[in-house]
């Protein structure tokens, strides 16, 4: 199986010098292939660190034949050609699997081993390593950071590193149920999956990311951590924002992905020692790649006219404010009257007033959910679709 991935994984690189994302099979784990996603970076001279990526998703995901696909954080659309780091996304077994976290390490600890196998193949400087993860995947890579001596640095984003002292009342993720199905029911269990507990002497350099308002792990985790890591000898950052719910690298939150990105910008310069990197250069690109997705200061009625949908929700807006909401999931339709403020959209349905700001792409209009306190700064997106 090593072999063929190899084989694969080659025939990517060498058929076509513009391929530089490569997706094959790093393992075989309890009867599933286990894929692996590769981002190489354009124009690089010599060895190039390498940036493991574990994916979130609350452990849900899997089936009877495969498992969650290998993904990449949206900053490796940034930092992989600017600063010249391989991007490696790790896939695992999930509950859909009927795995248990330590089946999660075991997948990623086979699919790290077989990059350090090829890293030939793909240029890289295994002396200079580091892992990241988003929410579930902070859990896992958080415990992988600490595995590895070449492991420089980390990268948290709403992540939980101490399941023993964990309150369903701040933190819903992970919940009861969900422990029981990946293996974390007992306090030696989730001690033993915890990095809180586990952290080397001297862990890498590391940066933590949290939104205030996350419902799903308490920002109070990160802050917990950093502590504990500081304790252990090790340097941390700790970025949190204020009105941010469960998402730190989210282009509908371009200001909070674009000062993200900078962050892990900072981090890859000084913890793999890269010289002569221009962060200005970052910032531009972030700038003009998320221009779009700011909102728009000024709105007209051109701008809105036409459909726009979200999940079973279905909002049309015609001419002269009418406007019509269509609940696709019970065939329900509600007449309304909206009105534009110069930034905003606004209307009442159901009793409940409604306001709508829209992205200077004029592809999305947005709400924000006030409705439930632990998510009342989320953002839902309305796409528009005629």
């Amino acid at each position: 199986m090593r072999s063929i991935g190899v084989l694969l994984a080659c025939c990517f690189v060498l058929t076509s010098a513009a391929q530089k994302t490569i997706d094959t099979i790093a393992t075989k784990a309890g009867g599933y292939d286990i894929p692996i996603r590769i981002k190489l970076p354009k124009n690089t001279n010599g060895k190039s660190p390498v940036y493991f990526f574990v994916h979130g998703g609350g452990w849900n995901g899997g089936t009877a034949t495969n498992v969650p696909p290998a993904r990449l954080p949206s900053d490796a659309n940034y930092l992989a050609n600017q600063l010249g780091v391989i991007y490696v996304g790790l896939a695992y077994r999930c509950k859909g699997n009927n795995a248990t976290f330590a089946d999660a390490i075991e997948d990623l600890e086979a699919s790290v081993q077989w990059f350090f196998d090829n890293a030939d193949t793909y240029n890289a400087d295994l002396t200079r390593i580091g892992f990241g993860g988003s929410s579930a995947g902070s859990t896992l890579a958080a415990m992988m950071a600490q595995k590895y001596k070449s492991c420089k640095l980390f990268v948290g984003a709403e992540g939980m590193y101490n399941l023993v002292e964990h309150s369903e009342e701040r933190s819903t993720f992970p919940s009861q149920k969900a422990r029981g199905l990946y293996g974390l029911v007992t306090e030696k269990e989730s001690k033993k999956a915890s990095a809180f507990y586990n952290l080397r002497k001297n862990p890498p350099n590391t940066l933590l990311l949290n939104g205030k308002n996350d419902g799903l792990c308490h920002y109070t985790q990160t802050e917990k951590f950093a502590e504990q890591i500081k304790k252990k000898g090790g340097n941390v950052k700790v970025v949190l924002y204020d009105k941010i719910n469960h998402t730190c690298l989210n282009a509908s939150y371009p200001e909070v992905l674009k000062n993200s990105v900078l962050e892990i910008a900072n981090l890859f310069i000084e913890a793999f020692q890269l010289e002569n990197k221009n962060r200005r250069q970052i910032e531009v690109l972030l700038d003009k790649r998320l221009q779009g997705m700011y909102p728009k200061e000024n709105i007209n009625e051109n701008d809105v006219l036409g459909a726009w949908e979200f999940k079973n929700f279905i909002i049309t807006l015609n001419e002269n404010g009418q406007g019509s909401l269509l609940n696709s999931k019970n065939n329900s339709t509600k007449r309304f009257i909206y009105t534009l403020e110069k930034d905003s959209i606004t209307f009442e349905v159901n009793g409940k007033t409604k306001q709508f700001y829209m992205r200077k792409n004029n592809s999305v209009i947005y709400e924000y959910n006030f409705a439930d306190e632990r998510f009342k700064y989320r953002r839902l997106n309305y796409k528009k679709v005629s």
